[in-house]
């Protein structure tokens, strides 16, 4: 869903602290803001399944989110900024760093920080609840108010998100695929700037992570066939999802099930179990059933029922 905001200005006065909050909480999270009169803010937000991002313009800004803003704020996300044009400060963990064009910066939406910039400023930030994030970069904290420099990945992104601005209202499955996407680039985009020299085998996990994606449907597919469809050999496969804190194949089970929560799931779903099971890859409802269970706790037929009462 994209939304479109305008933040008001009453000429050159600074809005009151509730019609700010209202405008800006609607497309970013709550901040304490103070604005110039050079130039009317202007954001627009779009969703990503429970990611979300936003484009914004806006002039000279101080802002902070300090520990009534962090009260008001629904849920633990962090923040990818990506500067377009201007400079942006960010100040948070103690650190600060410089945002400029074609560079980006994560900031942890739990804790204190500031922003600041002297003139206009065209961004992109896309939040991320904090516990997804935190499973695949469990070194989170030590990136936090870091610049991440410019990169293909980073270009990537950005391209990524403007693809799915376009589209307008996404189903679930696209939404998800897409959030998948964006988070495997961040990630892939973290650990090039920690280390440039994987940068060559984060694309290619996150190339193997995307086939993997299309094709969790197919009961079928082996990690034979997605090493051969990737040119890697299988050894090559298992070696890339070192250090993810996960297997090749644990990937795929748990993208496997996330796929069939959210048809068992999702409002106005009209599929049998079996038919979610063969759509989400298992080869029969039974094993659909039992690793079900050990995901969520719970069969199939109670998630659903528990979901979508009759």
């Amino acid at each position: 869903m994209t939304t479109a905001i305008k933040c008001d200005k009453r000429g050159s006065a600074a809005m009151r602290d509730d019609e700010l909050f209202e405008s800006i909480a609607a497309s970013h999270l709550p901040w304490h803001l103070d604005l110039g009169a050079t130039l009317e803010p202007a954001a627009e937000r779009w969703s990503l399944a429970d990611t979300w991002a936003v484009n914004c313009r806006i002039g000279r800004m101080y802002g902070q989110r300090r520990p009534a803003e962090l009260r008001r704020t629904p849920g633990e996300f962090v923040a990818l900024l990506m500067v377009h044009r201007g400079t942006e400060i960010l100040v948070q963990n103690g650190r600060t760093t410089k945002v400029t064009p074609g560079t980006a910066a994560l900031w942890d939406g739990v804790r204190p920080v500031e922003c600041f910039t002297d003139g206009p400023l065209v961004k992109h930030t896309v939040f991320v609840p904090r516990d997804v994030l935190g499973r695949v970069l469990p070194d989170l904290d030590s990136v936090l108010a870091r610049t991440l420099p410019a990169s293909v990945n980073l270009r990537l992104l950005r391209g990524w998100l403007d693809v799915a601005r376009q589209q307008g209202d996404l189903d679930v499955d696209a939404g998800r695929t897409v959030e998948r996407m964006a988070i495997d680039l961040l990630t892939s985009t973290v650990n090039q700037a920690k280390d440039g020299a994987s940068g060559t085998q984060n694309v290619l996990l996150q190339r193997v992570r995307a086939y993997l994606d299309e094709n969790l449907g197919d009961p079928a597919l082996t990690l034979d066939m997605v090493a051969r469809a990737n040119a890697i050999s299988l050894r090559y496969l298992h070696l890339l999802f070192q250090g993810t804190g996960e297997t090749a194949r644990e990937y795929l089970r748990g993208k496997r099930l996330e796929r069939a929560h959210d048809l068992l799931t999702g409002h106005g779903t009209r599929l049998t179990v079996t038919e979610v099971a063969s759509r989400s890859g298992f080869d029969s409802p039974s094993s659909f059933s039992r690793a079900y269970r050990s995901r969520y706790g719970a069969s199939p037929r109670e998630a659903r029922h528990e979901a979508c009462p009759a």
